[in-house]
């Protein structure tokens, strides 16, 4: 497990749902990491639902970026829930 990194920028990577699946599993067991940008990746509601679960087992990330998705209300919701 990296220990270092606390950053994560992957702006128009175009990681789409399946990249950002595989980066939840990883988010789900690092405790270093603090901000993610994945602006403008073709994330949509699956990639949201995927990332709110790693986000309900993370303490650590404080800063979040998704602008210029194509999460929708049910990708919203779930990432709703894993904030409370």
């Amino acid at each position: 497990i990296n220990s270092s990194v606390t950053t994560i920028n992957l702006h128009s990577n175009q990681i789409g749902d399946k990249g950002t699946r595989d980066l939840a599993e990883a988010l789900k067991i690092n405790s270093t990491v603090t901000t993610l940008n994945f602006g403008t990746n073709q994330i949509g509601d699956e990639g949201a639902r995927d990332l709110a679960e790693a986000l309900k087992l993370n303490s650590s990330v404080t800063t979040l970026m998704l602008y210029s998705n194509q999460i929708g209300v049910e990708g919203a919701r779930h990432l709703a829930e894993a904030l409370k």
